[in-house]
């Protein structure tokens, strides 16, 4: 009798280094410690922002937060919550956000992306 192994799960691959997505003046740069489930590590733009991540469901998962990023229609400012998932396999990503941001009305986008490695 033969007995044949399942398949093995293949790991991710790595997720790190520079990137570029969406229009030609972002970049992030990305730093992971390693590439299975529940692993972490950090995400930091040329605009100024850094912020951690972690792979769930196959996918890097990050919060992108601008306090105070929005006016709302009556004059207050509300903070403004870009939340971002990376296939770390195609390169294919969904940003998804509040059109109206954190301020009573909006609707929530989901625009997809597809980052390039630079370097």
């Amino acid at each position: 009798m033969v007995a044949l192994a399942a398949p093995a799960r293949a790991e991710a691959p790595p997720f790190q280094g520079n990137y570029a997505g969406g229009d030609a003046e972002n970049y992030w740069t990305v730093a992971t410690a390693c590439q299975t489930e529940g692993c972490t590590g950090t995400v930091s733009s040329n605009q100024g922002w850094q912020v951690p991540t972690k792979m769930v469901g196959g996918l890097w998962h990050f919060l992108i937060t601008k306090p105070d990023g929005a006016i709302c229609a009556d004059g207050s400012y509300a903070p403004a919550y870009i939340e971002i998932e990376v296939n770390p396999v195609n390169l294919n990503g969904v940003i998804s956000l509040d059109d109206n941001y954190s301020c009573p009305g909006g609707n929530v986008t989901q625009t997809p992306f597809t980052l390039t490695k630079v370097g």
